[in-house]
């Protein structure tokens, strides 16, 4: 009894000696350990060319006007400080088009301390187009960014709980309002994010009668799907790849992500543009064996009909494919 009131003494004294404060040390947030997760599964780039894949088939159950936009997300991680300790740059775009940004933000995720859950603040650039990713003042302007360069709506944060191995966050209902008169209205903006998925919901409803106003028609989110980045080689060879020419060309280190990703080459050959394309495919009209897989091609612009296709096991760190007069091949970048 005396050893074990002794060891007591000496462990509090140790503590208290070296600072120990209760109120402030992180294991005093219920939160920390699932805000360092959820923080690492946001930061990426994320793209749902696969859900456009499975709605342009014919027997996709559901109606036109309920396809999906391809959206593809960039989640970069960033230092604010003055923001908060885990803080993003996101910059949408829309269609396959990077010069087409639908989105732009700062976000900061944020413990909520006196109970579970994470709220993920949303702020809006005041000169957003100095910080977009193409832009030559983008490092510098996101370079330890203040609040003073940011504006936000009150109510609007995204409310993040665990369930699982997933995270799923919404608003607080009727919360985030905006706008004026017969056209004031309420955001509804519902994520559901896990290790190889990032769904969102994004759709306003009128405060008046709860009418849609802007968005996807339905409930149904954007799926999009993390994404693997390769680094392609594509060779031209004018006579054969084991027959040298002035000619031939070829490209090194094109970097093309698993999710639709494309990378453009010209053929000095014949003069056409060709693209290679990476897709890492979840099959949904066939039974779970077997049915995934993932595909390098090469295709002419504008043809519909691929010139060359190699298949592997879904992510697979390797894949190509070698013909007389031209070759490809893709390596993984991811660890």
């Amino acid at each position: 009894m005396k050893k074990t009131y002794f060891l007591l003494l000496l462990i509090t004294h140790v503590l208290f000696s070296y600072g120990y404060n209760p109120s402030t040390t992180v294991f005093a947030d219920p939160n920390v350990r699932d805000l360092e997760v959820l923080s690492n599964l946001f930061e990426g780039e994320f793209d749902n060319d696969e859900q456009l894949w499975v709605e342009a088939r014919r027997d996709w159950w559901g109606k036109p006007e309920e396809k999906h936009d391809r959206i593809h997300a960039i989640h970069k991680r960033i230092q604010a400080d003055s923001i908060g300790k885990y803080v993003f740059y996101i910059e949408e775009y829309i269609n396959d088009d990077p010069s087409n940004v639908g989105r732009q933000r700062i976000v900061s995720f944020e413990s909520l301390i006196d109970k579970p859950g994470i709220a993920m603040k949303l702020y809006f650039l005041k000169d957003a187009k100095k910080y977009l990713l193409n832009a030559e003042t983008h490092e510098q302007m996101i370079t330890n960014v203040s609040k003073d360069a940011l504006f936000g709506l009150d109510g609007c944060d995204v409310i993040f709980q665990r369930v699982g191995d997933q995270y799923h966050g919404s608003m607080v209902s009727k919360a985030c309002q905006f706008g004026k008169g017969d056209e004031k209205r309420y955001s509804v903006h519902d994520i559901i994010i896990s290790k190889t998925q990032y769904w969102r919901v994004d759709r306003t409803f009128l405060v008046s009668d709860d009418s849609f106003f802007k968005g996807h028609p339905n409930n149904d989110p954007h799926k999009m799907r993390k994404v693997n980045f390769y680094s392609c080689n594509v060779s031209f060879h004018e006579k054969a790849y084991y027959l040298p020419s002035e000619k031939d060309k070829k490209y090194v280190g094109l970097q093309v992500h698993d999710q639709g990703g494309v990378a453009y080459v010209e053929n000095p050959i014949d003069g056409k543009t060709y693209f290679v394309q990476l897709r890492n495919k979840e099959y949904p009209f066939y039974p779970l064996k077997d049915s995934d897989f993932f595909f390098l091609r090469l295709k002419e612009k504008g043809q519909k009909a691929s010139v060359a296709l190699a298949f592997a096991e879904p992510n697979a760190k390797k894949i190509g494919f070698q013909m007389n007069w031209v070759s490809a091949i893709c390596e993984c970048e991811n660890e």
